[in-house]
């Protein structure tokens, strides 16, 4: 098109105003209220005033409105006409722009599809962690990206999400494919880990607890255990000294028995040709020699020599 030229002939608008005289008028009539103070007395004055000033200053905001509306009086004529030429050039600039849009659109139509074709070939398996509608770059569908270099950053993608879901299946956790579910909503690693990692401190937690408590109660086990030996042995002691208790008191009994029986004839006391054959000190009238084979503790057989004595009972001891 040919350049057009518009040719515009304004002249400046001359507005005239007794502006200096007013202002002398009102910095003087101003001035009278400088330093002014009203009391409740002199209240009604104050309103009349402030009447009078509200009244002045409308009646020159009035003027400054006139003058603007007579001086806008030519310019919103030239508007109006400005708009109709405006009106003649935007007909044709909207249906070239609209035209140039369908194109542009059909080719980021066609882009998507290529794209979309890139995306099946590459993801395969991956495409779970990598819907095409989150990963989509804004700038794939620039004219000036090359298909080269957006299947160069679909690669790159589907790498790093190989790599960072190798790493959370590494960790063989319990948590595993909640942690793998965590990931696919948003691709963040870091929290997928700290979902594994805090399952990890609190399991290793836990069976830590639990080896405490099982070492607790094994440990309360064999003291029961101890004890019980403790008791057990304890009884065996006690009925093995009431055995005994018992055979001395019959023993007692015996010997006892023995002295108040009617005595009889003496018999010359000799031993066995096994035996050492040494005498009595001396015989007695009226007593009977006996042996025994006593099986006791030192302490037992020290019991079985004072109860000797305190009979008055002669004895001979002689190791087996």
């Amino acid at each position: 098109m040919k350049e057009l030229q518009i040719k515009i002939s304004q002249e400046p608008a001359v507005i005239r105003c007794n502006f200096e005289d007013v202002k002398a008028q009102l910095s003087a009539k101003m001035a009278e209220y400088q330093g002014a103070v009203f009391t409740e007395e002199s209240k009604s004055v104050a309103k009349a005033e402030l009447a009078s000033l509200r009244k002045t200053r409308d009646e020159i905001e009035k003027r400054r409105k006139e003058v603007k509306a007579q001086c806008l009086v030519p310019y919103n004529d030239f508007e109006e006409k400005v708009k109709e030429l405006l009106e003649i050039i935007d007909e044709p600039i909207c249906l070239i722009d609209g035209q140039l849009k369908e194109m542009e659109a059909e080719r980021i139509r066609k882009r998507h599809k290529e794209v979309e074709t890139l995306y099946a070939e590459c993801a395969g398996d991956w495409a779970e962690y990598l819907p095409l509608k989150e990963i989509y770059v804004k700038q794939w569908d620039n004219a000036t990206t090359s298909m080269k270099q957006i299947e160069k950053e679909l690669l790159a993608m589907i790498e790093k999400v190989a790599s960072e879901v190798a790493i959370i299946c590494n960790t063989q956790s319990d948590v595993m494919d909640d942690a793998l579910l965590l990931y696919k909503k948003g691709r963040d690693l870091a929290a997928a880990l700290t979902k594994v990692n805090t399952y990890e401190d609190n399991k290793k937690r836990a069976l830590e607890a639990e080896r405490i408590r099982y070492q607790q109660k094994e440990e309360q086990r064999r003291q029961a255990e101890i004890e019980r030996a403790r008791e057990e042995e304890r009884r065996k002691l006690e009925e093995i000294a009431k055995a005994r208790e018992e055979e001395r008191k019959k023993a007692e009994e015996a010997l006892k028995a023995a002295a108040m029986e009617t005595p009889e004839p003496e018999v010359p006391f000799s031993l066995d040709d096994a035996e050492d054959g040494d005498d009595l000190p001396f015989p007695q009238p009226q007593t009977v020699t006996m042996w025994y084979k006593i099986i006791a503790t030192p302490d037992e057989l020290e019991q079985a020599e004072m109860a000797l004595n305190s009979l008055g009972i002669y004895f001979e001891r002689r190791q087996a």
